[in-house]
């Protein structure tokens, strides 16, 4: 039972420092306003991030297509 709950971790932090990487490719700024510090202290605030990143590209790409 131990083993299934690392595997699911190790697999978890896999997983997040993939989304890591993705966020970073999307959105370099995170380097430098301090999101990047968030993501690695607190692991969870990835996925905040992530989903903020992905509203606000939404929302660009609408107003573009407005114009």
């Amino acid at each position: 039972m131990f083993d299934l709950f690392q595997e699911e971790n190790l697999r978890l932090k896999r997983d997040l420092t993939s989304l890591r990487q993705v966020i970073i490719a999307a959105e370099p700024t995170v380097m430098v306003d301090g999101r990047f510090e968030e993501m690695i202290t607190a692991p969870g605030k990835t996925i905040n991030i992530a989903q903020a990143i992905i509203s606000e590209l939404t929302y660009t790409q609408r107003q573009n297509e407005l114009v």
